[in-house]
């Protein structure tokens, strides 16, 4: 991933107003990451625990979702995340909804999908972090390929998202 500005991540972001994306709690940490080092840009909110952010380049620029973490701890077996397909604790990932629409009226216009509760996904797909007693599933992808397969689920996420909204990713 290449750096972008934190004016540029605001503007990102199609699934909330231009003055919600002002207001967006972006982290110094966020702001100054190892750019090279990810595959698509994400945090939680610190001062928002269920609120996160995912931000990628697509063929249409740069572009991010507002996402709203299911307030509901998962319990036993393992679950996978939809975006980096890592195996976690039943905890360690969480359902979390997407507005489709950029007014948060609609409580019921969303998508939803099962990601690391941490978002930390270029992580766990770079072999950065393991999920703690989980065993993964052996891949026979290599490093390279294993991170092409998570930019572009994170994509067809966006797109999904775009797509619902009446608008191109």
């Amino acid at each position: 991933m290449h750096a972008h500005s934190e004016s540029e991540i605001r503007k990102s972001f199609i699934n909330c107003s231009k003055g919600a994306a002002q207001r967006i709690n972006i982290p110094h940490e966020v702001a100054q990451a190892a750019w090279d080092q990810l595959i698509f840009l994400s945090w939680i909110d610190p001062k928002s625990p269920r609120t996160g952010y995912v931000v990628a380049e697509t063929e249409n620029g740069l572009r991010g979702l507002v996402l709203e973490k299911n307030p509901h701890k998962g319990k036993g077996g393992a679950r996978m995340c939809q975006i980096c397909l890592t195996l976690h604790p039943g905890s360690g990932v969480s359902m979390v909804s997407i507005q489709r629409t950029k007014s948060a009226k609609d409580h019921y216009n969303t998508v939803g999908t099962y990601l690391c509760s941490d978002l930390a996904c270029s992580d766990y797909t770079l072999g950065k972090k393991k999920p703690e007693g989980i065993r993964q599933m052996e891949e026979t992808m290599g490093l390279e390929d294993r991170a092409d397969r998570t930019l572009a689920n994170v994509r067809g996420l966006i797109q999904r998202v775009a797509e619902a909204m009446g608008s191109r990713a």
